[in-house]
């Protein structure tokens, strides 16, 4: 399988909705990994395709006390840097020989999905941060269930993404701004 063509494809997938008219989609919530991300349960580097491109495996703890159970995904993720200082993180579900499915855990897949960081207009102390999901969560879940979920998982993403870069910022001594859009 030519994984890093699947994310290049993927990146070019992700720049389009990034482009494109969005007047019409959808705004579900908005608001202000391992180590960092407490969705996460475990995220493992399964294979380095390039600087660029990686395949890697997720598990998520479970949510909602329970009701829905841990999730297993395997992606490849290929980061890409454009013009203006736009850079994007891809990722699309892949099937990888060292990654089977596990009865313990609920395989969920990811389509072109990504996120994008882009200096803020009128503002470059600041960065425009868009999360573009597009999440099967597999299993036997009821709509409602995800709706409530998904976007509270969501947000405290963005927030421990936040804490992520105010802690590496300050290992660095440089002073960063994150907002999000």
């Amino acid at each position: 399988m030519d994984y890093r063509q699947i994310g290049e494809e993927v990146a070019t997938k992700v720049l389009s909705y990034i482009q494109e008219d969005i007047s019409e989609w959808k705004v579900e919530r908005i608001t202000h990994r391992s180590k960092w991300d407490k969705a996460v349960q475990s995220y493992r580097n399964v294979e380095t395709i390039d600087k660029d491109t990686f395949i890697i495996h997720v598990i998520t703890h479970s949510y909602g006390f329970g009701m829905v159970s841990p999730r297993d995904f395997v992606s490849v993720v290929h980061i890409k840097k454009y013009d203006g200082d736009l850079m994007t993180s891809n990722s699309v579900g892949v099937n990888h020989p060292s990654c089977p499915s596990c009865p313990k855990y609920v395989r969920g897949n990811n389509y072109p999905s990504g996120y994008a960081c882009s200096p803020f207009p009128g503002n470059p102390q600041h960065t425009k941060f868009v999360a573009i999901l597009q999440v099967d969560l597999g299993g036997l879940l009821l709509p409602s269930l995800i709706s409530s979920v998904l976007p509270t998982t969501l947000v405290n993403f963005i927030t421990d993404c936040k804490a992520g870069l105010r802690l590496r910022a300050r290992r660095r001594s440089v002073p960063l701004k994150p907002t999000s859009v």
